[in-house]
């Protein structure tokens, strides 16, 4: 779903995968109501906290690892992740990178409601969320993002937290409006607001060749959809040993099996012809790096092309 840099997108034509449908999720549902959003999808792992908003959007439940594919990923014009886990957060970058998909990123540490925006798919070389920001950060105002809040009672911890959930929520769909009506170029920024004072500051986030996450990879990542299938008949075996010898990084951690560098032979060997627990594997093809998908598309799972994907294709 690649977009082009600077191009306006209407927010009636957006389509948006919000993971998370807790404070700061709905809070940011909300404001993406306000702003008109063509289509909004909740992918939320408890059921009844998104009890409130099946009836206006689709609901997708369980964790967003297992529902929200790097084919669905590529039908939206934004991801944005909700969920207060720093894993989570790593994982929804690790899924939005091999996919190319835009990604924004909200939480709350404190007082503080942080967001980060990452347009993958308007930006080849956009930094990524496991991008160390010291090495290339340029600090810029976030004057535009300002917002009155009233002064919140240190001790009210409970009140605190709603109010940074609230800001958070907001701060996200303020990122998205103005990422969308090209208000900030195909820039990674960081912003970050004090839910008590209501000042915070925003930082340009640069590539940092370094990061284990996006450091290598030349982007977008080709994707080559694949059986989860692992065996190695002897004769394939005896015509082309290299093939045994190809190293892959997993999407997955297995237990005895080194996440950042393994072998297909040791997967054979263990898996015997049958699947991985991978969702998808990243490899070296011909001196470039390539995406091994392994999530096949069943029925009733998110749709690998919408209308965000379709405005893309050749044509429209």
């Amino acid at each position: 779903m690649p977009t082009e840099p600077n191009r306006k997108m209407p927010a009636a034509g957006l389509t948006i995968a919000v993971v998370g449908a807790g404070r700061i999720g709905s809070e940011l549902i909300r404001n993406l109501g306000l702003m008109g959003i063509g289509r909004i999808d909740v992918f939320e792992r408890a059921p009844r906290v998104a009890d409130p908003l099946r009836g206006r959007y689709t609901v997708y439940d369980g964790d967003f690892w297992d529902t929200l594919t790097l084919a669905g990923l590529q039908a939206y014009d934004f991801a944005v992740c909700t969920v207060d886990s720093p894993m989570a957060r790593q994982r929804m970058n690790q899924k939005c990178v091999v996919a190319n998909a835009n990604l924004v990123l909200a939480w709350a540490e404190g007082t503080l409601a942080i967001v980060g925006a990452y347009p993958f798919a308007a930006l080849p070389d956009s930094a990524c969320f496991e991008c160390d920001p010291a090495r290339a950060a340029i600090p810029m105002p976030i004057a535009a993002l300002r917002l009155s809040v009233e002064e919140t009672p240190a001790a009210a911890g409970p009140v605190t937290r709603i109010a940074t959930a609230s800001v958070a929520g907001a701060l996200a769909a303020a990122l998205i409006a103005r990422i969308a009506a090209g208000a900030h170029g195909s820039v990674a920024r960081r912003a970050t607001l004090d839910a008590t004072l209501g000042q915070g500051a925003s930082l340009e986030i640069r590539r940092d060749p370094q990061c284990r996450r996006c450091g290598s990879l030349q982007r977008p990542v080709p994707i080559v959809q694949t059986r989860n299938r692992w065996e190695a008949p002897a004769s394939v075996a005896h015509t082309c040993p290299e093939m045994l010898n190809q190293r892959l990084q997993l999407s997955d951690e297995i237990d005895g099996l080194p996440l950042e560098s393994c072998y297909v032979r040791e997967l054979t060997a263990r898996f015997h012809g049958g699947p991985i627990p991978a969702k998808f594997a990243l490899t070296e093809v011909g001196g470039r790096i390539v995406c091994l998908d392994f999530e096949e598309r069943e029925a009733g799972s998110v749709p690998a092309v919408s209308r965000a994907a379709a405005r893309h294709q050749p044509g429209n």
